[in-house]
């Protein structure tokens, strides 16, 4: 009967294992002031041009949700900005990214943008003004422990761009380091030999 119980227990931790789930990353701006060509963000670092941080409603812009704020990638220097976020630490797992994108809303040409995540996702848009706000949620599997970055990449440079909301990322279900199974598998055949044993 105990050996039922320390083995349920070992099952229980086993799940757990692998059910540690929950956001790695989040944004939406709305901490940050508002500014052209803005530099001081909290989880970000700017390069190779400017963003502007704008609040909704401002310049006949609106953000995400019709609130807070959002950040127009295509800052006001004509140099269109990189925006990279701190460094990540993803462990083994399934993930979920998501973030949200509108046109310029300002009756501009056509904007484009790349968007990395370390090699694990590499996307491209192409959105012109009438482009309404859309989530883009992106699922990927990372196999050994590693660290990367975020990157929002906008080309161009006629100091307006495409929006950027809300991004997360998620962790879904987490893989059990090597070492914890090779532990669990020992401690469940040492819990076997050990009922064998009694039974005999």
């Amino acid at each position: 009967m105990k050996a039922k119980y320390v083995v349920s227990f070992f099952a229980a931790a086993f799940i757990s294992l692998g059910a540690n789930a929950g956001i790695i990353f989040q944004d939406n701006f709305d901490s940050e002031g508002s500014a052209l060509n803005y530099t001081t963000f909290s989880n970000w670092t700017v390069s190779d041009g400017t963003v502007d941080v704008v609040s909704n409603a401002t310049y006949g812009i609106s953000c995400a949700g019709g609130s807070g704020k959002c950040v127009d990638m295509d800052g006001s220097t004509g140099n269109a900005g990189i925006l990279t976020s701190t460094l990540l630490n993803l462990a083994a797992g399934t993930y979920s990214f998501s973030f949200d994108i509108s046109g310029n809303q300002r009756g501009y040409s056509q904007d484009a943008m790349t968007m990395t995540l370390g090699g694990f996702l590499n996307q491209s848009f192409s959105l012109s003004s009438s482009d309404p706000w859309a989530t883009k949620t992106y699922n990927f599997t990372v196999s050994n422990a590693t660290a990367n970055y975020i990157v929002f990449n906008h080309g161009g440079g006629d100091n307006v761009g495409i929006l950027l909301d809300n991004v997360s990322l998620s962790l879904i279900s987490e893989v059990p380091e090597p070492s914890a199974m090779i532990l669990l598998g020992l401690g469940l055949l040492g819990l076997g030999l050990a009922r064998r044993k009694s039974i005999k």
